[in-house]
């Protein structure tokens, strides 16, 4: 027996008007794997003995398996980050990849070669620039590149 009435058509429309306003309210996936894989903030502090690209790329390996020839960690907290993507902070292009107005303390990480995984080594270049990054629905989702 089918139920009548606006009840079962009413309770529909809350639950996706509640589902709508989840994903909103979420940060997308590749925000958070943006962070996961370039904040460091606030730096770590590697372990006596090893470099701090050797130690943060292999923590970032653990997840892809394999040398990187070049990453880069910024070290800002991720409110200054998502203003990239606004006007207040940024200048995106019709791909919504936007410049950073700010400059931002970075360590970029190169690897030595020949990279022989999983004993990759890497050197550190620490500079404070702009970057460029996408975004998504106000979110930076992944990093381009140094300016």
């Amino acid at each position: 027996m089918a139920l009548r009435g606006p009840c079962p058509l009413l309770f529909l429309t809350l639950i996706l008007l509640a589902t709508g306003l989840a994903q909103n309210i979420r940060p997308p996936d590749s925000y958070r794997k943006f962070v996961s894989e370039h904040v460091d903030f606030p730096k770590t502090r590697p372990p006596s003995g090893q470099s701090y690209c050797d130690h943060m790329m292999r923590r970032l390996s653990q997840k892809i398996h394999m040398c990187k020839v070049t990453h880069t960690f910024i070290h800002a907290p991720t409110s200054r980050l998502r203003a990239i993507c606004t006007s207040g902070g940024g200048r995106c292009n019709q791909y919504n990849e936007c410049d950073s107005i700010a400059a931002y303390p970075l360590t970029t990480c190169l690897v030595r070669s020949p990279p022989r995984p999983p004993s990759c080594v890497y050197r550190g270049i620490p500079q404070t620039r702009r970057i460029r990054v996408a975004c998504n629905r106000g979110l930076p989702v992944r990093f381009i590149r140094v300016l």
